[in-house]
This record gives structure tokens, C-alpha cells and sequence, in this order.
């Protein structure tokens, strides 16, 4: 199959070497890539050239130049191809993107809840294919050595990469009493008191309690409301965590956006800069133990997980439906419960405190995470469901 794949801006350049990964897995499979760079001062060329001689199908993630049109069409309708995305975030932070009328398009979510979610929504339906598919794991050269002497010499005992949003942002607070404002102030309670509690579902339990039930005129109306939620939730059980471990002078190396004010209020934190992706990589074959939070992805994976694995460390990940499918918790990956987290302290020190055990954790999670979750693995996945939308 013949893939054209877009790249585009990227905070730390995820998404760009995401696009380059994929697409070299691609060509592993035997498929013909091309890659256009959006970003580029002077894109229109590259598109040109690909309109020209097109491909059987269009790929872009999070819904990247899947707006691109030539006389108010789209251009994948013009070519009768397939646009296909994979979302990595949650739908409600996309709700635009999502909606850009394309006859044959294809979504793809980290998370099966992102899933359920587009299938409650009614433009889920415009849609030739809707799918559950993690990110694979990045890697920077060959597989990590994880012999014990090789983990021993590993420097930095705790790494966490991303970024602080700081304490979450309420903006439904300043709006006049409603029933909308009721509405999201009681599924932001909700995702607040659950950490592994979906949206969708917070909606259902709130309009349950109001003698009320979702139907897809209901989520329409309600949806664009909701990503408020979504990322004031995100931002709870991350702050709440950063926090937790701050004021217990846990020490973390941490890479970033916006930790200025929490390594100035908490010494623990050792802050080496914004970073970039790439060099991520690098800092995670020289750590023992990589915190994770999932971001608020409860039924699904983030790529950082996978990266980490096969980068050669240990695995702290707060607790999702997806990992107790696709690991052995206390043997490939360690996990915790937001509803548990004055633990999670104690955790750490005792998942350090035992390098062979941890050295442990950390081979069998590359093992697992080098046979499985892979882009290889995804890149797969990805042409068979393109197959179907064609």
C-alpha cells in the first residue's frame, strides 16, 4: 500500500518522531511511505506533488491536514482515498477535527473509552472506521542492554517527562448559575473523587441522578462543554500527585514545561529543562524507575509507557483497564491506584531500595513491550483497518 503520512508542530517533537516511526515501520512491512512536512516554510509543493500522483491513503496524527481542500472540497474526496488519524488525546479536545466532513476517514483512539465516547456522538457515524489502537513504543538504536550490571550502571533512580499544567483551571466557575454549570461542575466532581472514571460516563452517572438519560441529540448539545472537564480532570491527578510527592521530598528528575514554580517550591525536584523528545529518549536509558501518568486515559495506553519499557526501565504508571490486559502488574509493570495515593511514596522507595527486583520489572516489561507494542505491531493494525475503509 502506498501511505502518504503528514508531520506538523509538536510539543517536544512527539508527534514528528511518532510520524517518522511509523513510517519506517511501514516500510518494514513492505508499504511505500511519503512523508509531508506541514511545518515546512513551503509545504504546498510536497502536496502538490503528492496530488499529482496520490497514494491509496492520507495518514496524519490527531487529525493533522485532514482539513486540506481544493475549492471548498475536500481533497481526499477529489482523490477518492482514505484520511485516516490517530488521536492522542481525548475526542472532546478535537471536536473540530473530528467533525470536517470526509467521505472515506478513519479514527483511531489510545484509549477504548475515546471509543465508546465517538460512538455515543453523532458524528462518530461519518466515520467509515472507528478503532481502539496505543501508540507504539519509540526507539532510539538498538534494544537496551538489561543485564543487572547494565541496569546498576543506569544514573538517575526516578525520571518523570511532561509537562506541569499547575493546579487545575475551573472556568465553569465564573459562569452565571445554570443547569449546563450544575451539569459539568458534577462530572468534574466525579472524575476528580474516581481517577479511572471516563467522561462519558460521569455524563451518564449525572444525568442518572437528574432522572435523565444520554441520548446523541443530548452529547451534541453537551460535548463542547465537556473539554473543559476532560482536561480539568487531567490536570487534577496530575497536580495532586506532583504535589504528593513533592511534600514527601521524593527526588525526581524531571524534564518539561512549566516546572519552574514546582522545583522552586519543592527541592526534591531535580528540574534539568523543557527538553526535547529525542533526547527523552537518551535520559530514559540511563533511568532505573520512569513515572508515568496516563493522562487521563483509563481504558488505554500511553506511549510513554511502552517507551520506557524498551528503553530498558522500570514502569510506575498510575492504574488503567488497558495495562492489567496487556501486563503482569508486579512483574512487568508497577502500577497504583489514584484512590491509594498517600502509597505511592513509600512505593517508590521500596521499588528502589530493591535493584534486583526493580532490574527484574525492567526486563521482563522490555521483553513484553519489544514483542508487542512496538510501531511495527501498530503500523499492522493500522493498513488492515485502512483496508476496510477503502
Amino acid at each position: 500500500m502506498r501511505i502518504v503520512l503528514f508531520k506538523g508542530q509538536s510539543q517536544y517533537g512527539s508527534l514528528r518522531l511518532h510520524a517518522d516511526q511509523l513510517a519506517a515501520a511501514l516500510r518494514d512491512l513492505g508499504h511505500e511511505t511519503r512523508t509531508v512536512d506541514l511545518a515546512a516554510d513551503d509545504p504546498f509543493a510536497a502536496i502538490n506533488a503528492v496530488l499529482a500522483d496520490p497514494p491509496e491513503a492520507f495518514f496524519g496524527f490527531s487529525g493533522i491536514g485532514g482539513d486540506l481542500q481544493v475549492d471548498g472540497r475536500s481533497i481526499y474526496d477529489i482523490l477518492g482515498v482514505v484520511y485516516a488519524s490517530l488521536y492522542v488525546d481525548h475526542p472532546l479536545h478535537h471536536l473540530a477535527r473530528l467533525s470536517i466532513p470526509i467521505q472515506r476517514k478513519v479514527a483511531l483512539f489510545l484509549d477504548r473509552s475515546h471509543v465508546q465516547f465517538m460512538s455515543a456522538w453523532s458524528q462518530g457515524r461519518t466515520f467509515r472506521q472507528i478503532g481502539f489502537l496505543p501508540c507504539g513504543a519509540n526507539q532510539l538504536g538498538e534494544p537496551p542492554d538489561t543485564s543487572d550490571a547494565a541496569f546498576a550502571a543506569r544514573d538517575i533512580p526516578l525520571l518523570f517527562t511532561g509537562t506541569y499544567r499547575g493546579p487545575p483551571s475551573a472556568p465553569w466557575a465564573d459562569w452565571p448559575q445554570s443547569p449546563a454549570r450544575d451539569l459539568v461542575q458534577d462530572m468534574a466532581a466525579q472524575m476528580c473523587a474516581d481517577g479511572r472514571l471516563a467522561i462519558l460516563d460521569a455524563l451518564k452517572q449525572t444525568l442518572a441522578r437528574q432522572g435523565g438519560a444520554l441520548n446523541s441529540e443530548l452529547l451534541d448539545q453537551v460535548a463542547p462543554l465537556m473539554q473543559s472537564v476532560q482536561a480539568y480532570a487531567e490536570a487534577y491527578h496530575r497536580d495532586r500527585l506532583l504535589n504528593l510527592l513533592g511534600a514527601a521530598g521524593v527526588p525526581i528528575r524531571v524534564y518539561g514545561v512549566g516546572w519552574d514554580p514546582m522545583a522552586a517550591r519543592y527541592p526534591s525536584y531535580d528540574y534539568g529543562g523543557v527538553g526535547s523528545f529525542e533526547e527523552t529518549l537518551s535520559l530514559l536509558r540511563r533511568s532505573r524507575l520512569v513515572l508515568n501518568t496516563n493522562n487521563g486515559f483509563v481504558a488505554g495506553g500511553h506511549e510513554r509507557v511502552f517507551t520506557a519499557m524498551s528503553a530498558g526501565a522500570a514502569v510506575l504508571s498510575d492504574q488503567s483497564r488497558y495495562y492489567a490486559e496487556a501486563f503482569k502488574d508486579g512483574r512487568e509493570i508497577a502500577t497504583f491506584a489514584w484512590d491509594a495515593l498517600e502509597a505511592v511514596p513509600q512505593q517508590i522507595a521500596t521499588l528502589l531500595s530493591d535493584e534486583a527486583g526493580l532490574a527484574a520489572l525492567a526486563r521482563a516489561g522490555a521483553k513484553k513491550a519489544l514483542a508487542e507494542h512496538q510501531w511495527r505491531d501498530r503500523a499492522a493494525r493500522l493498513v488492515k483497518t485502512i483496508k476496510l475503509a477503502r
